[in-house]
């Protein structure tokens, strides 16, 4: 597996974290996680803390492994379908055999993906994603 890397600048220190501002990469166009990275948006500034020794303007590079970012993707967007799809059928297979509303069904299945996501929330509240940060 491979490391994606984005160079940037350290814009702001504030509170025991840096603010970095990345530089919009000749390469961001034609890579595959573009639309849902966040570095190509206007305004791409992103919080980490502070490390010794950095200071604002100076230039960085933050790396993320690959599977880094897939098990992140996994867990936010390809888990949470999964679950909606599943909630959705056995709630409606169960409610249609027992005769009740179907207005259950879309209820049950937002409860179930509010409730997935709460405790993804609390689960990975102070789990730091494994990026590195270093001056260029």
């Amino acid at each position: 597996m491979g490391v994606k890397k984005h160079q940037g600048t350290i814009v702001k220190i504030e509170n025991n974290k840096m603010y970095i501002q990345f530089i919009k990469d000749a390469g961001c166009s034609s890579c595959e996680h573009r639309e849902t990275c966040g570095m190509t948006e206007e305004h791409n500034l992103f919080d980490f803390e502070l490390k010794k020794g950095f200071n604002v303007g100076d230039n960085v590079i933050v790396t993320i492994e690959d599977k880094t970012l897939y098990k992140s993707a996994f867990l936010i967007y390809i888990i949470p379908i999964i679950l909606i799809l599943l909630t959705a059928i056995i709630s409606n297979t169960i409610f249609t055999k027992l005769k009740m509303n179907e207005i259950l069904t879309p209820i049950i299945t937002l409860l179930v993906t509010a409730i997935y996501f709460i405790v993804l929330r609390i689960k990975y509240k102070n789990k730091k994603i494994d990026m590195k940060v270093e001056k260029l």
